[in-house]
């Protein structure tokens, strides 16, 4: 795998001039990022003609642009104005939106990767997705997380979201395995009769997933920081078939010490911690609170706190070597700190790396004692 394959600086600052001086900028995408978008394009003082969505959307303008269905542009329009797809998620197969949009008879369409790559600076990191430029000097760490892969699919897995962040070319992503996350078929199975700690519970998907296997759970413990999840999580262990006897739930996040942190609440599985959170969260370390638990799997969806969390964990899991799912996409060195950290304690894990949405996201490690 070549990690030197990124355009030279200039590309970047080339595509920026070029696309602020189009005859006529649209944006496809009426969400959270279109609305960034649009901001950042009107600082530069670009005009946006309007904001494009194929759903049928509550409001009719987004931060005072109109917001239209893509067939109510003109067809003479489609074809020379510029298309900036603002959609930036784990849900959308976006080779398949671009091809749609170009049967409408849109013919420069500007892909969300490339409009952050000439605005990086302006629109921030964004789960993995950053400058570019901040890869060119980590060859020595990238090749090291590459030797750790204990299979083929691991090391194309990682070789193609390396291509893919370098160019932001969609097409270069492996196909993402859509099911089973945490579980998947293709990899040797967890223990039976599970202990598991479930990081970042959400609303109880994770527990609802095993049980949906038919896999026996002998312990469960969950931790879920946002008010509105955790009450989702507690009727889900209360309301399916009979919670172990050793269950606990903790209303609070994961970290590497006990500490209170500000807490970005109300955004359902992207609830995060964020200094700049409406709000302030109890935090634990997993060896304080749980240190006679014996975990058999650990799962860490936690929104870029899974460094830190491990940290806090290093003691259970020097001691019971349990299995670990562990999101590397939430920070942009997540791909290669993660992997390294563990590989470091010497514990013997193979090491696996499956990708389970589009685009990049829900890219999990899979350390699965040997």
């Amino acid at each position: 795998m070549q990690t030197n394959t990124l355009p030279p600086p200039e590309a970047a600052r080339e595509f920026r001039a070029k696309l602020l001086s189009p005859p006529a900028v649209y944006l496809y995408g009426a969400g959270t990022v279109g609305r960034d978008s649009i901001a950042v394009l009107q600082r530069a003082g670009v005009l946006v003609r309007a904001v494009l969505d194929a759903k049928d959307l509550p409001f009719v303008t987004l931060a005072g642009v109109p917001v239209l269905k893509p067939v109510a542009i003109a067809p003479a329009e489609r074809a020379e104005a510029t298309l900036v797809v603002s959609i930036f998620n784990a849900y959308v197969d976006m080779p398949a939106l671009h091809a749609r949009l170009a049967a409408l008879g849109w013919k420069n369409i500007v892909r969300f990767t490339d409009f952050h790559a000439a605005f990086a600076a302006e629109l921030g990191n964004r789960y993995w997705l950053t400058d570019r430029e901040y890869y060119r000097a980590l060859a020595a760490p990238l090749a090291a997380a590459r030797a750790l892969w204990a299979d083929d699919k691991s090391r194309a897995v990682y070789d193609s979201i390396l291509r893919f962040r370098y160019s932001g070319d969609y097409t270069t992503l492996t196909l993402p395995d859509l099911e089973k996350q945490y579980f998947p078929a293709d990899l040797p199975p967890w223990p039976k009769g599970l202990r598991l700690v479930d990081c970042g519970a959400y609303d109880g998907d994770t527990l609802r997933q095993v049980r949906s296997l038919g896999l026996a759970l002998d312990a469960y413990a969950g931790f879920e920081p946002d008010p509105a999840n955790f009450t989702k999580l507690a009727r889900e262990v209360n309301a399916g078939p009979g919670a172990p006897a050793t269950t606990a739930l903790w209303p609070c996040g994961v970290w590497s010490h006990g500490c209170q942190l500000r807490f970005s609440s109300g955004h359902g599985s992207g609830s995060a911690v964020s200094a700049s959170g409406d709000t302030v969260i109890q935090c634990a370390a997993l060896d304080e609170v749980l240190p006679a638990f014996r975990p058999t799997l650990i799962k860490m969806d936690i929104e870029g706190a899974e460094h830190a969390a491990l940290l806090g964990a290093a003691r259970s899991i020097r001691a019971h070597k349990p299995g670990l799912a562990i999101c590397l996409y939430h920070e942009p060195h997540d791909l290669w700190e993660i992997p390294l950290l563990v590989a470091g304690w010497n514990l013997g894990y193979k090491f696996y790396l499956r990708c389970h949405c589009y685009n990049g996201f829900e890219l999990v490690l899979y350390a699965i004692p040997a």
